[in-house]
């Protein structure tokens, strides 16, 4: 037990005195805010608000560009930085300033170096710069936009009954996206502005849109100017940097970094080294743009394998630098960083940015096992650096090869929760179930979280509106209403509820009318805010390195039927809560009727508290819990989670997004369970529910187990999570299972 306990301690890393130094500087930065960029936002807006709104977006970031502090990592071998330090964090007023004032000026709920976690250092300067930014924004935000345009029941559903939250994107940008990175350091910058200008110049101005591609292409020319302009500063300030020297092996690195930057990314990358600084910078400027998280890598060991295969024969490369480098470009992205207010924070704890970079998986073409030399110089990078960024994605197939799962599962030995394993054989069904090509199917990473999509053809997004099932269910047990705050939406079909359902089939169309109605809200707000987006913040940069070969071509921008492939993703919350608890209405009140509905009603209404009512409610808590529960391959159960969840996905599926019929292929929601951390808040918004948990404890994330009701084993379980009906979550499917150290001794 103490040599399991003690593994990830007893098992240093490995790193070069570069890495080594280069971990210790980033790592020794605070969370900080950094004002910059909303400030230099700002500025540029206030005298520019008569631009056409995706010019004017693309000529404020160019600005932002311009003017941001720029450096260069002691030791690293590249450049690019987010904000003005390592680990800090710009502001995005454009889509909120109504937290950013409450929670960086006034301390409320929190100041952010105050918070129980994740906390940010604030600079006393930057408050003036805040407050100005601040007064500024207020009424002209996309929140403001929001909450003048939705309609009063989604703005309740979103706001009070949380039966969905979509905040995320009120405070923030969209994200959630691979860039085409193999086709942007295959070509370079400069083809994009030639391909740009050819077809503006051959736009046909007696089109309806020819004035919207006109200024889309504008948009574009500039946004891919600003990032040759970007890369430019460096290369001076690395000239400078270097001029100023002593030491003659760093200068040699620092005018190294200058070359490359005058090179690329205008220019074609020319091998190993200098693709991964156009990637850095790529991604760099698409983060300062959108303040989106789960802005992924794609297929990182094959789009990057011909550079370093061509290395390794011409002499210019070998395993050790190829694994420094790659080591060096981890650290260099774990510098970016996002702040969120403190209500969103309770959704995303641990600072996540889900940066996302996907080995393994299957050639596309060949439909062969794709592992290489990279995919196994990306696991020992993760090894060696221990950083939670990029989030490192393994893809799995039946042919994977035995030497790389092994390798995989010393990595997870570690418990830094790196790599995280997907199987193509549901992911490429469930993708090809939404319309996707073969290939393109085959071709597929995980963005964000545990998102699949095809690097450079998906927009949309993967992440949207968490979806609280376990409210619905609620709600459907009161006829509708939300005991917590005495709000009702919408009754139940029959008016009954649970005191007064005569059937369990009663009880379970109660809860599938609730849910159906909550997915229509959630449409409602996810089509709002893209809309809203449209029209106002559009993000050329996005659109040109996120879906280039589709954008350009049709002159559109993502959220206006760029991409080839456009789903609009969200996350399903409680799911084994849902199927725990109408099985216990089943078993309890109509198959074994050992209490009756309204003896459970009353017990979850007093949170099993109730010691005068026979049975107490401890007694019908104790019932509630020792019914059987998902996650015990127990088919009965089971079915009941396999069903209710299948509802969900087939009914968001129903509904259409703003990009239907406008190019891409799907345009409509679609399903996932992923959670990140947001079963904690959502379960402070549930009372009891009929599987036993109390009023707001935590739900259940994704399609796990609810956690202490497995008592089966972890085969057991996984073959319940198994019977989900995967094809249908083409959003993603999490199963987290964890396991204690001494568990396994």
């Amino acid at each position: 037990m103490k040599e399991i306990d003690s593994f990830q301690i007893g098992t240093q890393p490995v790193r070069t005195e570069r890495i080594d130094k280069l971990y210790k500087y980033v790592t020794s930065f605070e969370y900080g805010i950094c004002a910059e960029r909303g400030h230099l936002l700002t500025e540029f807006y206030k005298d520019n608000m008569n631009l056409p709104p995706i010019v004017r977006r693309a000529k404020a970031i160019d600005y932002v560009l311009e003017n941001m502090s720029i450096y260069i990592m002691p030791g690293s071998l590249f450049a690019g930085n987010h904000a003005s330090k390592p680990r800090w964090a710009p502001l995005f007023p454009e889509f909120e300033v109504e937290w950013v004032e409450e929670e960086l000026l006034k301390g409320n709920p929190y100041f952010p170096w105050e918070r129980p976690a994740d906390r940010y250092t604030l600079q006393e300067e930057d408050k003036p710069l805040i407050k100005d930014m601040c007064d500024w924004w207020k009424g002209k935000t996309h929140t403001d936009t929001l909450r003048a345009r939705l309609p009063k029941e989604a703005l309740i559903t979103h706001y009070d009954l949380k039966a969905a939250d979509i905040g995320t994107y009120f405070q923030g940008g969209d994200g959630h996206f691979a860039p085409d990175h193999e086709y942007l350091i295959n070509h370079g910058v400069q083809k994009l502005i030639d391909d740009c200008v050819k077809y503006r110049d051959e736009l046909d101005w007696s089109q309806p849109d020819t004035i919207k591609k006109k200024d889309f292409y504008d948009a574009a020319i500039i946004s891919a100017n600003a990032i040759i302009k970007f890369a430019a500063r460096y290369a001076d300030l690395a000239e400078k940097m270097a001029s100023e020297e002593k030491d003659e092996t760093r200068k040699k690195e620092l005018m190294l970094i200058a070359d490359t930057c005058r090179w690329i990314p205008k220019n074609p990358a020319r091998n190993f080294y200098e693709a991964l600084q156009f990637i850095i910078l790529t991604h760099i400027c698409i983060q300062i743009e959108d303040s989106g998280a789960g802005v992924s890598f794609g297929r990182y060991d094959q789009y990057m394998y011909p550079f370093y295969k061509k290395g390794i024969q011409d002499g210019s490369l070998t395993d050790d630098l190829a694994l420094e480098l790659t080591e060096n470009f981890f650290l260099q992205i774990y510098t970016c960083n996002k702040v969120r207010s403190w209500i969103d924070t309770d959704f995303y704890r641990g600072v996540p940015m889900f940066q996302n970079l996907t080995i393994g998986g299957q050639d596309p073409i060949k439909k062969c096992d794709a592992t290489n030399e990279l995919s196994y110089i990306c696991l020992d990078a993760t090894y060696h650096t221990r950083i939670p960024q990029p989030s490192l994605t393994v893809r799995f197939h039946k042919n994977t090869p035995y030497e790389f799962k092994i390798k995989v599962a010393e990595v997870i030995r570690l418990g830094t929760g790196l790599p995280s394993i997907f199987n193509d054989e549901t992911y490429i069904p469930a993708l090809m179930n939404r319309g996707y090509e073969l290939n393109d199917a085959y071709n597929y990473c995980i963005i964000g979280c545990v998102e699949p999509g095809t690097a450079g053809l998906l927009g949309g997004r993967t992440g949207g509106a968490w979806l609280n099932c376990t409210k619905a269910l609620e709600m459907s047990l009161y006829n509708g209403l939300d005991p917590r705050t005495g709000i009702c939406l919408h009754t139940n079909k029959d008016n009954k509820d649970l005191a007064t359902f005569e059937s369990f089939d009663e009880a379970k169309e109660a809860y599938l009318n609730q849910i159906a109605y909550y997915i229509k809200q959630e449409a409602i707000l996810e089509n709002t805010i893209d809309q809203v987006w449209e029209e106002t913040l559009e993000e050329p940069m996005a659109a040109i390195f996120g879906c280039t070969t589709t954008t350009i071509p049709r002159g559109k921008p993502i959220k206006q039927g760029g991409a080839k492939y456009d789903l609009t993703g969200q996350q399903t919350i409680g799911t084994a809560n849902v199927a725990n608890s109408l099985y216990a209405i089943k078993k309890l009140v109509f198959d074994d009727k050992v209490i009756t509905g309204a003896q459970l009603k009353h017990a979850l209404l007093t949170n099993f508290s109730d010691m005068e009512t026979k049975p107490t409610g401890p007694q019908i808590k104790a019932l509630c819990l020792g019914v059987h529960k998902y996650g015990n391959d127990i088919d009965e159960v089971d079915e009941l989670a396999r069903e209710m969840l299948a509802f969900v996905a087939n009914e968001l599926s129903s509904y259409k997004n703003t990009r239907y019929g406008r190019g891409p292929i799907g345009g409509t929601l679609h399903c996932s369970t992923s959670t990140v951390s947001s079963n904690t808040p959502f379960g402070k918004v549930c009372g009891a529910t009929p599987d036993g948990r109390e009023a707001y404890t935590a739900v259940a994330d994704g399609q796990s187990p609810m956690r202490g009701t497995d008592v089966s084993g972890p085969t057991a379980a996984i073959a319940s999570v198994a019977k989900i009906n995967n094809i249908l979550l083409s959003c993603g499917s999490l199963y987290n299972m964890k396991f204690s150290p001494s568990d396994l001794c």
